[in-house]
């Protein structure tokens, strides 16, 4: 009851401030971050405490998702935050703009989205940037300017360093910090796959004023330079896309590694990704004649755990696969059933319209992910007027229990994938059990080898 009096009072008192958007950026905010939790199977997020209190801030992201990044970062700082998103999906329907307004996205035109007629808005762009700043807020700006579901850091555009300028420009004093924000995916169009983010030390503007006064473009370029500097520090970057089809599967094997663990489902620990990042770089100067080399026995070591009908993950984890985890997930089986069946329905749909509507990979994974939560709270909604109609207490309890049950269903799953990988791992003979691992071993040294 206490809590039930407690948040009608806070939904009273946002009535009343009359300040509607926030409002509703307010409630949905919550939504979005259990959304993003079921998405993901794990979020790290490190450094925050880098970003500076009490001053306006530019975050500069790079951007491998469509409004993915923003949406997670948003979720996990205490402070609203404002961001740029594409102008062509601002001008197409007066609901589309509402949504903009309600969740502090501020339109960017772009020729190739609207022509050259659209450039003209973006004065009233800037302005508001300005305004934002100028009153101390948090902007986040997609530094790339285009999404690209790759890992690498692409050419920086140079509207971040224009912006700040321009906000210096008219709000003379003005002490604006660009900080920059690596955002790295292990697969985003995968569900149950994981994010790492590392907020990076802040760039003072100011000083780069001097060299602005004396030669506007000379500064925009050095701004611009320095911030890609920070991001490519805390950005998983392969830097030839030929290299993708065998630094891909080194990675994902590197993950499999003795710390690999399921729990906990967020963390602010940086040194998973900054591991990660580590043997990219080291990947990245390898020779060619080592490229080739570690290319074949990485496609020989796949080929070696499919003809074995297993998978690296098991192999590193197979003592996991016993009698008692057997047992256990024998038992829990049934109020997994019940929650995934009663959960199912809205995240399918939301799926099945993402991979049938989008053009792009870029695109799937944030429809899908923002058609689901809608659905689930609208199907959540309808499920719990539905038992309160019918008066039944068994009912109710269940619909409230429902999403629980949903995200206990999530856990199993994940647990019931691994178990089933060791599980494959455990029945392979001992001579090939060693043959495999001498062989990851042999890969995993070659890793180290300049």
């Amino acid at each position: 009851m206490g809590c039930n009096f407690a948040a009608s009072q806070w939904l009273i008192k946002k009535l009343r401030s009359n300040n509607t958007f926030e409002m509703i950026y307010s409630l949905v905010k919550p939504c979005a971050k259990i959304a993003l939790s079921v998405y993901f199977r794990k979020i790290n997020i490190s450094h925050r405490e880098r970003i500076p209190k009490g001053k306006p801030v530019i975050l500069a992201s790079n951007h491998p998702t469509a409004f993915i990044e923003p949406c997670i970062i948003a979720c996990w700082l205490d402070e609203p935050l404002n961001f740029l998103a594409r102008g062509d999906l601002y001008v197409q329907s007066p609901f589309i703009r509402k949504l903009y307004k309600w969740f502090h996205i501020v339109p960017i035109f772009r020729i190739d989205d609207t022509g050259y007629s659209g450039l003209k808005n973006n004065y009233d762009t800037f302005s508001k940037c300005y305004e934002a700043l100028a009153a101390n807020k948090m902007v986040m700006i997609l530094a790339e300017g285009r999404t690209k579901h790759e890992k690498r850091l692409r050419p920086m555009m140079k509207g971040t360093a224009r912006i700040v300028f321009g906000a210096l420009e008219k709000f003379e004093g003005l002490d604006v910090h660009i900080v920059p924000v690596g955002v790295n995916y292990t697969n985003p169009d995968e569900f149950r796959s994981d994010v790492r983010i590392d907020f990076g030390e802040p760039i003072r503007v100011q000083d780069f004023m001097p060299i602005y006064l004396q030669n506007q473009a000379k500064a925009v370029t050095a701004l611009t330079n320095e911030l890609r500097k920070h991001l490519l520090e805390r950005v998983v970057h392969i830097a030839d896309p030929s290299d993708d089809e065998w630094i891909e599967p080194m990675l994902e094997i590197h993950r499999h590694g003795p710390s690999a663990r399921v729990f906990p489902s967020f963390s602010t620990d940086p040194k998973p990704l900054f591991e990660e990042k580590k043997l990219a770089d080291h990947l990245n100067e390898l020779s060619m004649e080592q490229k080739e080399s570690l290319k074949s026995k990485v496609k020989k070591y796949i080929g070696l755990l499919k003809n074995a009908g297993t998978s690296d993950r098991g192999l590193m984890d197979h003592t996991s696969y016993s009698l008692g985890s057997a047992t256990l997930l024998g038992i829990l089986w049934i109020p997994y059933i019940i929650g995934y069946g009663l959960n199912w329905l809205p995240l399918y749909l939301g799926n099945l319209f993402a991979t049938k509507k989008t053009k792009t990979i870029e695109f799937r994974a944030s429809v899908a992910l923002f058609l689901s939560m809608v659905l689930y709270i609208l199907y959540w909604l309808a499920c719990f007027v539905v038992a309160l109609v019918m008066g039944k207490v068994w009912l109710i309890g269940m619909v409230v229990a429902m999403p629980l049950l949903g995200y206990f269903a999530l856990l199993y799953r994940d647990l019931d994938f691994r178990w089933k990988d060791c599980q494959r791992a455990a029945v392979i003979d001992d001579d090939l059990e060693e043959k495999l691992l001498g062989f990851r071993e042999e890969l995993m040294a070659g890793c180290q080898q300049k």
